[in-house]
């Protein structure tokens, strides 16, 4: 989530309302806590506290953002960081797609746009 949160979110929240969001949030265990000796005083907020727990923190206030500007959004939470669940996700997702291709009468297996560009990127692989 963090990785071009700026540039987007200004995007999603003042740009046009024709989108439908999905937020993932994998569990992570990992307990490396911030150095507080390294951190600015208007950054204490931050102190004791773990990546995961600022990441999580992000995730919230930016469903909390979008509930309020009545953006529609999903929210997964990934319990564990393995090929299995990875897997399962995109099953899901797979099958979503099916789905909403079927009501929605677009056929989600002949996609000729999305074809141009497997040519191309075959076509640049191939020189």
């Amino acid at each position: 989530m963090p990785r071009d949160n700026h540039s987007m979110m200004q995007l999603y929240l003042d740009g046009p309302k024709n989108s439908f969001f999905t937020f993932f949030n994998v569990v992570d265990h990992d307990k490396k806590k911030i150095n507080n000796s390294k951190l600015l005083s208007n950054f204490k907020h931050l102190k004791n506290k773990n990546l995961y727990q600022i990441k999580y923190a992000q995730k919230i206030a930016t469903e909390n953002v979008f509930k309020k500007r009545n953006i529609p959004f999903r929210s997964f939470n990934v319990l564990r960081r393995s090929e299995q669940a990875l897997g399962e996700l995109f099953t899901f997702f797979m099958l979503e797609t099916i789905l909403l291709g079927e009501m929605t009468k677009v056929n989600p297996f002949d996609q000729p746009s999305v074809e141009l560009i497997k040519v191309e990127t075959n076509r640049i692989l191939k020189n």
